[in-house]
């Protein structure tokens, strides 16, 4: 797993003094992205990610499922959850999905993500189609692209 220590990180991803880990999870295995026009006057397109979520296993062999999206959601297999906003991303490499920390909102019930506050993506290695443009004659075109993440998890230390 990441070297977890802040002071190494971009400062936008950073998680605030005052909060602790408490699970680590890695993603690892395909994403799958379609060619889609995003706007018609101009014509604009872009690959846009189609898988509806993500298997991620922390280290004792548990599943965390992760559901991408503008409010974006991970429910490990103890039943707990947590859904996230404020989404802030910081690109290191072209060819790799950008870092990210997401600001929890607050949980209910009891898991291993009770309390989360954040949510971070670290070590990201690929996930980004490269080397193919999505234009109009690749419309529709589906691409699967080869991605590994670590995901930490963070609750306020007050709350272990």
């Amino acid at each position: 797993m990441q070297n977890l220590d802040q002071a190494s990180l971009p400062a936008d991803i950073r998680v605030p003094a005052g909060n602790v880990v408490v699970l680590q999870a890695q993603g690892r295995g395909d994403l799958l992205y379609e060619c889609q026009a995003v706007r018609r006057t101009p014509f604009e397109y872009t690959w846009l990610l189609r898988n509806p979520s993500l298997q991620l296993q922390d280290g004792r062999g548990n599943v965390v499922t992760y559901y991408p999206g503008t409010r974006s959601r991970w429910v490990h297999s103890d039943g707990s959850e947590v859904i996230a906003r404020e989404f802030v991303e910081v690109s290191l490499s072209s060819g790799n999905m950008p870092l990210l920390r997401a600001k929890a909102d607050p949980t209910e019930g009891r898991g291993a993500l009770e309390n989360v506050s954040y949510i971070q993506n670290l070590r990201n290695q690929g996930g980004v189609v490269t080397g193919k443009s999505c234009t109009a004659a690749a419309l529709g075109m589906r691409m699967s692209v080869p991605y590994e993440a670590d995901y930490v998890f963070w609750r306020p230390a007050d709350r272990g």
